[in-house]
């Protein structure tokens, strides 16, 4: 399977709901690997990675993501650019977020070993501002 197709592979697995995503990102990303966004700190190893999208639901509930991609391209090197824009919906499809991105990716034996995403975070950031322990959300230690 050619990088590109499991990069399209891996967003197609997150639509669904948050609650059963981490288990899309074990199988689906290596265990050493670092996911980052713009502004915060990364996420390195897929525990790490696994545990910031379960506290996400504590921010949105057990909503979907739905990423529509606007423009991929695959370099010589293999690294995956995407131009998208990711769409947050409640079980009952009522809108909670939108968001223009661009994600890079790595692929190493099938499996994304770096996703990272930049993006505007202003409305995810509202979002968190509402969690009990925010510095959490970014630390991973409660």
């Amino acid at each position: 399977m050619s990088n590109e197709a499991v990069v399209r592979a891996f967003l197609k697995g997150m639509e669904q709901p948050i609650s059963k995503v981490p288990e899309h990102l074990r199988e689906s990303m290596t265990h050493d690997a670092v996911w980052g966004n713009s502004g915060f700190p990364p996420c390195v190893g897929i525990e790490d990675i696994m545990s910031k999208h379960e506290m996400s639901a504590e921010v949105f509930g057990d909503y979907v993501l739905t990423a529509e991609i606007l423009n991929l391209a695959e370099g010589p090197d293999g690294v995956v650019f995407t131009e998208r824009i990711d769409v947050g919906r409640t079980g009952a499809g009522e809108h909670i977020l939108t968001v223009p991105v661009v994600g890079v990716f790595e692929v190493r034996d099938g499996k994304v070993s770096r996703w990272t995403d930049y993006f505007d975070p202003r409305g995810l950031l509202e979002n968190l501002a509402k969690l009990p322990d925010v510095e959490a959300f970014f630390t991973g230690k409660k």
